[in-house]
């Protein structure tokens, strides 16, 4: 991949996240509008963790990593005919396969929902949980089916449609209840709208897919050549990664289990500052390790190791050079976002400050959960999938006992900071073990992260007097939205002023120089 190649692709990519995120943060508003932080929205949340959690694992992160390998592997050694003819054995397998598993999960929806939220048992909330996970379940098999797309167009080197795709689902989840539930009272509750909503958005997702593979006549239907010996070695890729690329989500996953045991409101409160986080995520790291992993398939596939080390630390500074600033911007500006984003409605002052407490704690992973998701991905094109799911089961039971040791003294804020300290935990173990197979990280850009760390700090301590404003309690205003983007401004401005200044150019062009 060249350097252009990777810049045009990594800014489309980001470009639609940011998007995507955008209309992310007007979806949760129009949550936090109808449904609050109580009861109905903590049920709403419980049933939409569930398909998508399993969207995690069998689907999106599973697919990605496990696929595209192997697709980019078989089309550099046998040509372009036998990786289509791998993708409709995968996609027949995957079929059938999420086909049974919407099947049980429709069946199974109770126990589902005591599994990830046993708090809820014999209260109201259990009932209205299951029958939302019920109406949701079926996005599982829409979205394993986009997510398989995803991965061949990505593999082809086409990035705009599977970039574009959550837009879809959050145009569904704002409009249909706004339509259906305020406007046009069709629905009763707001969270039925909602999850209806849900499945409409998976099948345009599918839809907008169509249309490139098509140009790229990538021929789509079913196949009987479920026996090849490469179906088998994704089916295992896919197997073992289900774990690995999901730690991220398994520790969200957690998070909400434990936290329906806390006071009504916490698995809210998590998950809108959970929502928060995945902003400078999704622009940056996810898209930066999206498009770098087909290259380093291909470099992996070719035993190119010094290839895969220059794309793995042009993927490491391009996701530093913005999650850096990002994770300190958000801590000291973590009231200001909430109160004007989503003090409104049925959400109060004192849901700010418990969503803003969890955001801080959230952020100080910030850094950590970026640089995992670049080497997991180097992992992953490497075809060391194993490797990363003990890394996973390492970090996943650091993430639970840290969970049971700083719960009874933070409450829901010591679910998220256990996070943030097991993704710590995380990223070490992986460096390391990318080190042991022969792949550099980390070696010359020590002084670059200081500088770029020392100016993000010296934002910081700009931004923090605009804490002491009043106005801020008042939630939404003019006023008060055009003081925040003010904010968000000039904290850029200073940061990237900053590093021109200690000599270290905002490029694409492989890694800052210290």
């Amino acid at each position: 991949m060249t350097v252009d190649s990777f810049k045009r692709n990594a800014v489309t990519v980001g470009g639609f996240t940011g998007v995507s995120r955008i209309l992310g943060f007007v979806r949760d508003v129009v949550m936090a509008w109808l449904l609050g932080a109580g009861l109905l929205a903590d049920a709403f949340i419980v049933a939409f963790r569930l398909p998508n959690l399993l969207r995690r694992f069998m689907a999106e992160g599973a697919v990605s990593v496990a696929f595209v390998p192997v697709f980019s592997e078989v089309r550099a050694r046998q040509g372009i005919e036998k990786a289509f003819e791998l993708s409709r054995s995968i996609f027949t397998l995957m079929f059938l396969l999420l086909v049974i598993v919407v099947i049980v999960g429709e069946l199974i929806a109770p126990a589902l929902v005591a599994l990830i939220a046993p708090g809820f048992l014999n209260q109201p909330v259990f009932a209205e949980a299951v029958h939302l996970t019920r109406i949701m379940f079926p996005y599982i098999l829409l979205i394993g089916i986009v997510s398989l797309c995803m991965g061949i167009l990505n593999s082809l080197g086409h990035f705009a449609a599977p970039a574009a795709s959550p837009i879809l689902l959050n145009v569904f989840m704002i409009s249909v209840p706004i339509i259906f539930h305020v406007l046009v009272p069709v629905f009763s509750s707001p969270a039925d709208a909602l999850a209806v909503g849900v499945i409409l958005g998976g099948i345009a997702q599918l839809a907008i897919q169509i249309v490139p593979l098509r140009r790229r006549k990538v021929p789509l239907g079913f196949s009987r050549d479920l026996g090849n010996p490469r179906v088998r070695q994704v089916s295992r890729l896919m197997g073992i990664s289900a774990l690995g690329a999901s730690v991220y989500q398994i520790n969200v996953f957690v998070g909400t289990l434990l936290a329906s045991l806390l006071a009504t409101g916490s698995v809210s409160y998590l998950y809108y500052a959970n929502r928060i986080t995945e902003l400078p995520l999704g622009i940056f790291a996810f898209a930066v390790g999206n498009v770098m992993l087909p290259a380093m398939s291909s470099a992996s596939a070719n035993m190119d190791l010094d290839k895969v080390s220059s794309l793995l630390k042009r993927a490491i500074s391009a996701v530093s050079l913005f999650v850096i600033p990002a994770s300190v911007g958000i801590f000291v500006l973590a009231e200001p976002i909430f109160a004007v984003l989503f003090m409104r409605g049925q959400f109060s002052a004192s849901d700010v400050s418990a969503s803003a407490y969890a955001l801080q704690m959230y952020t100080l992973g910030l850094c950590a959960v970026g640089w995992s998701r670049i080497f997991t991905q180097a992992l992953y094109a490497m075809q060391r999938a194993g490797l990363v799911v003990k890394v996973a089961w390492l970090t996943l039971g650091l993430n639970v006992i840290l969970c049971l040791v700083l719960m009874p003294v933070m409450n829901h804020a010591g679910i998220a900071l256990a996070s943030s300290l097991s993704m710590f935990f995380q990223l070490v173990v992986l460096a390391r073990s990318l080190t042991g197979n022969g792949v550099s990280a980390w070696s010359g850009h020590w002084r670059s992260f200081l500088k770029m760390t020392g100016a993000a700090l010296v934002m910081g301590a700009f931004l923090l007097p605009f804490l002491r404003m009043e106005f801020w309690m008042e939630g939404f205003t003019v006023f008060s939205a055009g003081i925040l983007i003010f904010c968000i401004i000039m904290g850029a401005l200073l940061y990237f002023g900053l590093l021109r200044i200690m000599g270290i150019p905002v490029t694409w062009k492989g890694s800052p120089s210290g």
